[in-house]
């Protein structure tokens, strides 16, 4: 239930980043031609540029959140998975 919870949060945080990048970016680009229209094509690259630099970016913090969470997920498999081992012994060696 809180590895849910901490997806669904994620998610709207990633979501609405991305919102707030892709606002800026049309920001940029429309500075950019309001200002700068001789040089265009340099603008619109680089507001290129850094859309896909925030993408990645926010990409990047998903990606590493995701992993700390299967880790977390990970380590308490691996516990149950001892216990429940543990428990399988026990069993056995009471039956001998």
């Amino acid at each position: 239930m809180e590895i849910e919870q901490l997806f669904k949060t994620l998610k709207i945080v990633v979501i609405l980043a991305l919102i707030i990048g892709v606002i800026g970016a049309v920001f940029y680009l429309v500075y950019g031609f309001s200002l700068l229209w001789q040089a265009t094509a340099a603008s619109i690259i680089t507001g290129f540029l850094m859309v896909m630099v925030f993408i990645f970016l926010a990409l990047a913090v998903y990606l590493w959140l995701k992993l700390m969470l299967m880790k977390r997920e990970l380590g308490k498999c691996r516990r149950e998975l001892m216990a429940m081992s543990r428990k399988s012994v026990q069993h056995n060696e009471n039956n001998e």
